[in-house]
């Protein structure tokens, strides 16, 4: 008998986020729990990045990116169809309403703690990596 490890996919988050050392960090983080990680620095980038995805379980968008702004993204995302099942967190530094759509808005600077929960809440966890034997 030969024991064969494969990974299963991990579930997929697209994280919008301009400032590369938050992005790196907040990545990290994500990916130290179980996380797949898709990466975007701003709304244009994200979509180009959504197409080639299968449907992340969630996207963490900064409101505030360059170019077009996270709002924009959002619009984006409730007008086409193969973006429906996909969740949005929003991430902002001024108090803002929760935009039509999101499901949790985080307060920058983001704790890590308050990342990880939001995250947890609306994408299924992580799942190990699988093993089994197979005969030979």
């Amino acid at each position: 008998m030969a024991l064969v490890t494969h990974a299963v996919m991990q579930p997929t988050v697209l994280l919008v986020e301009d400032d590369p050392d938050l992005r790196g960090a907040m990545a990290e983080a994500l990916q130290d729990v179980g996380y797949e990680v898709a990466m975007a620095i701003n709304s244009r980038e994200a979509l180009r990045v959504l197409v080639s995805l299968e449907v992340p379980c969630l996207v963490l968008v900064d409101l505030e990116t360059p170019r077009v702004q996270g709002l924009g993204l959002l619009e984006t995302l409730g007008k086409d169809s193969r973006f429906a099942q996909s969740r949005v967190v929003v991430m902002c530094a001024e108090p803002k309403p929760c935009p039509e759509g999101v499901v949790a808005l985080l307060r920058k600077p983001v704790r890590l703690k308050d990342l990880l929960a939001a995250v947890q809440a609306h994408c299924p966890g992580p799942r190990p990596e699988v093993s089994r034997r197979v005969s030979r």
